[in-house]
């Protein structure tokens, strides 16, 4: 079953919500059709990993609910055979929820909010950023400027980068600093972009 959108990203985007709790699974359904996504649900792994195989979506969003090890098997599951990006999404995460999360295989990892929106942003910048063109080492021109994909690149390691320390120093923003030779406001700023900092006081490390 599926509700359609186009997306304005250019054509249609697919997202595959896997919840076994339906109502639960509509809420972040809803979300993502309102970013432009066609949406398909899976209620179980089986489901979901039949799914996959069968027409891979343009994106996986799944819920996590801790202390359950099943919700990362499926991730595990999925990245055994596919590199398309998983966003799991959770109502009462923590930093080892978040880091077993990554270490599953996880793009994102990110908290239930109240006001919604977030889920579909996120996947659209997920989707947004696998569908850049590799930068070409011989300079050629390909799809875009030179300069144009050698800053993504630099933006998706800085990224990569982020998101490593953030497990590594379990959240501690000074220690990140340090390890980046960069300081505490460079960073805290770089998080917030990227939407991995929580709060307006921009203190706190979002778990994704």
């Amino acid at each position: 079953m599926s509700d359609g959108g186009v997306s304005p990203m250019g054509g249609i985007v697919r997202a595959l919500v896997v919840d076994e709790r339906l109502d639960e699974g509509r809420v972040l359904g809803d979300q993502l059709v309102a970013a432009g996504f066609l949406v398909s649900f899976a209620r179980d792994r089986a489901d979901a990993f039949e799914a996959i195989l069968r027409k891979p979506p343009d994106i996986v969003v799944t819920r996590h609910h801790p202390p359950r090890s099943a919700d990362l098997d499926l991730v595990r599951r999925i990245r055994a055979v596919s590199r398309v990006p998983v966003v799991m999404v959770t109502s009462f995460g923590s930093i080892p929820d978040c880091e077993a999360a990554f270490r599953a295989g996880v793009d994102r990892y990110l908290l239930l909010e109240a006001e919604g929106g977030h889920v579909g942003r996120a996947a659209s910048e997920l989707v947004r950023e696998r569908a850049r063109p590799e930068p070409d080492p011989r300079g050629g021109s390909g799809t875009g400027t030179t300069a144009d994909r050698m800053r993504a690149l630099a933006r998706q390691e800085l990224r990569e980068e982020l998101g490593r320390l953030l497990i590594l120093c379990r959240g501690n923003i000074a220690e990140m600093a340090r390890r980046m030779g960069r300081d505490r406001s460079t960073v805290r700023y770089h998080l917030r972009r990227f939407g991995m900092l929580e709060g307006s006081a921009g203190n706190t490390p979002r778990i994704g």
